[in-house]
């Protein structure tokens, strides 16, 4: 299941990070690409920086040392339609990448 164009979201790293704030919100160039991301941040953001491409601030490349079985990104079809989002990333039972309808 691969969609493909531009996403929005915004990602939790689980009990280790805050929730996320209005500019934390990422773009994505495909769905491929968030769940990529999510997987890299929870497996190697102790030692490998990450991207986190922001659309209202820099873009940033940073560890996530701290990032737990629970992390997550809501994604939405829109920069501006963050009301509800379209789907939830997260990490499967056995370690990988599960996308749900929101």
């Amino acid at each position: 299941m691969i969609t493909v164009g531009r996403w929005f979201g915004f990602w939790h790293g689980g009990s280790g990070y805050g929730p996320p704030e209005p500019d934390d919100l990422e773009e994505f160039s495909s769905l491929a690409e968030a769940r990529s991301k999510l997987l890299d941040r929870y497996h190697y953001g102790h030692w490998q920086r990450s991207r986190f491409a922001f659309t209202g601030r820099e873009v940033a490349e940073v560890l996530t040392p701290c990032v737990g079985e629970d992390c997550e990104i809501m994604l939405y079809g829109a920069r501006d339609g963050l009301d509800y989002p379209d789907r939830r990333i997260f990490l499967g039972p056995r370690g990988g990448v599960r996308v749900e309808r929101c």
